[in-house]
């Protein structure tokens, strides 16, 4: 029993129907439609439109394994210490995940003046820490005659240490709350 072979190309709107006064005809050399004959002409374009919908289908299933392998590496936890991993292309580095973290200390009774203050990151970084930063709380927003800021002493994949520092004028009367801080690797 011969078989209709198939090629995965999609013609729309092209079936062909067979007609009243069509008459039968097999595959043979010299036959219609390029030697498969007006019977097996209407088969062979479904077959041939199954075919590509078959190999369309094969890909969608890959590129949605990457798809879902790609949303594996997004990873996070959201609160008042918490992390964002997001994979990117990074011009330099290649495919690398980016790590995003932020949080706050809030010691009882407020910062101290000219004391330091190390943060455990909530998720190591990887390979590096390139960047911290922190800005102060001040619930009360009490004007100071000094001016108390934290700065940035050091940062490694698994914390970071930040410094209290008052400025000139007097202690003040209700210290700081504390800060909030934000580390940025990979």
């Amino acid at each position: 029993m011969a078989t209709l072979i198939d090629a995965a190309e999609y013609t729309s709107n092209e079936v062909y129907q067979i007609q009243a006064t069509d008459p039968v005809e097999g595959a043979a050399s010299g036959a219609s439609f390029s030697g498969t004959g007006v019977s097996n002409q209407p088969h062979q374009q479904l077959a041939n439109r199954t075919a590509f919908l078959k190999q369309r289908q094969d890909v969608n299933i890959s590129n949605i394994g990457v798809l879902q392998a790609f949303m594996a590496n997004f990873a996070g936890a959201m609160g008042v210490d918490g992390y964002l991993a997001i994979p990117l292309a990074d011009v330099n580095r290649g495919s690398i995940v980016a790590i995003v973290q932020w949080g706050a200390i809030f010691p009882g009774g407020g910062l101290n003046d000219d004391s330091s203050y190390t943060v455990t990151w909530p998720t190591a970084f990887p390979n590096a820490c390139v960047w911290s930063m922190a800005t102060l709380s001040n619930s009360q927003a009490q004007k100071n005659t000094g001016k108390l800021i934290v700065e940035i002493v050091s940062f490694t994949t698994t914390a970071g240490t930040f410094r209290s520092d008052l400025i000139g004028g007097v202690v003040p009367q209700l210290p700081n709350d504390g800060f909030y801080w934000m580390a940025i690797g990979f």
